[in-house]
């Protein structure tokens, strides 16, 4: 009995002191359906209620992949309105694997995930949502091994 007391005390207090770190974090994800991302398909990210406490945030953007993608890097056209109600809009260009064909970041099987660093030092304006839309801007319609796009702010 005292056994079984202390194990799940033990089991809480790490669940708890795990989830500590990452309170501040704020997660958006889209499903991509069949892994199959078309090009006219505009992923959009809405997020409210952020904290204007004055702090610092980071965008990353999460993207889940397979291996039945074809390429080593990606293009995406990233939309976002911060601070006013314009929307700025950016190109990037991410490695998703080393030149030898080794896929970056961690792996499950057939299944990769990634963080792609987005923006740093971001701070929000109290009481603003904000949105982010992302799409693909590779050649290939529909891009094929694409499984799920997300947009990760955390504290920074």
């Amino acid at each position: 009995m005292r056994n079984s007391f202390l194990s799940l005390l033990i089991i809480f207090l790490i669940v708890l002191l795990a989830g500590c770190g990452q309170q501040n974090d704020i997660f958006r994800y889209h499903h991509i359906p069949n892994g199959r991302w078309s090009s006219d398909q505009t992923l959009v990210f809405i997020f409210d209620s952020i904290s204007d406490k004055g702090d610092a945030y980071r965008v990353d953007i999460e993207l889940s992949f397979s291996d039945f993608y074809p390429y080593r890097n990606l293009y995406l056209t990233v939309g976002r309105n911060l601070n006013d109600s314009v929307m700025h809009i950016d190109t990037l260009q991410f490695a998703l694997a080393e030149a030898n064909g080794k896929w970056l970041g961690s792996s499950a099987g057939r299944l990769h995930q990634i963080t792609l660093p987005y923006l740093q030092h971001v701070r929000f304006d109290s009481g603003k949502t904000v949105r982010f839309t992302i799409q693909q801007a590779m050649t290939d319609n529909p891009l094929k091994g694409i499984e799920k796009v997300g947009i990760r702010i955390s504290g920074e």
